[in-house]
């Protein structure tokens, strides 16, 4: 398997524990500040910011997203291994899977599996902005409720 090394411009500002990684992006509506160089596209593309190696995580990746009106992406794409949820938190848009049309709005959230056929664009006059969240599909093992231990640990918030 070869990695494709995404280049990423990412000014922000970040906290470091033990057992946690924070990363403070901004409000999404500043999306437009981050860059990142698309391998195959072979272009620059803004309002994308990839945090799986901000956050350090090692079983998922996710995306903050702005599409601005008007705009999509050029081409359908698949994964091999992982499935993704669109979580979408402002605006209007479409998604293609399999050639189906799926209208999307705030609140909306589409979970397609490794091999569908998709594609997003935003046919609406405002930005449209989403969060997308890849895993490798068939991975989960407990569900939350199964897999979390409540502690007898008490909580201590500052006053």
């Amino acid at each position: 398997m070869t990695a494709i090394t995404v280049k990423q411009e990412a000014n922000v500002k970040s906290q470091q524990g033990e057992n946690f990684s924070a990363v403070h992006a901004g409000p999404m509506a500043q999306l437009d500040s981050f860059q990142l160089e698309h391998p195959r596209m072979k272009r620059t593309i803004t309002g994308k910011l990839f945090v799986r190696d901000l956050l350090k995580l090692s079983g998922m990746q996710f995306s903050m997203n702005k599409l601005p009106a008007g705009r999509g992406a050029p081409f359908l794409h698949q994964h091999k291994a992982n499935e993704e949820a669109y979580i979408f938190v402002k605006g209007k848009g479409q998604m293609q899977v399999d050639g189906e049309i799926i209208d999307v709005e705030e609140g909306s959230i589409v979970r397609i599996a490794t091999p569908g056929k998709r594609c997003i664009r935003n046919n609406s006059s405002d930005d449209l902005y989403f969060i997308c969240v890849q895993a490798k599909e068939g991975s989960l093992g407990d569900d939350t409720f199964g897999d979390g231990i409540a502690l007898e640990d008490p909580v201590n918030w500052p006053a």
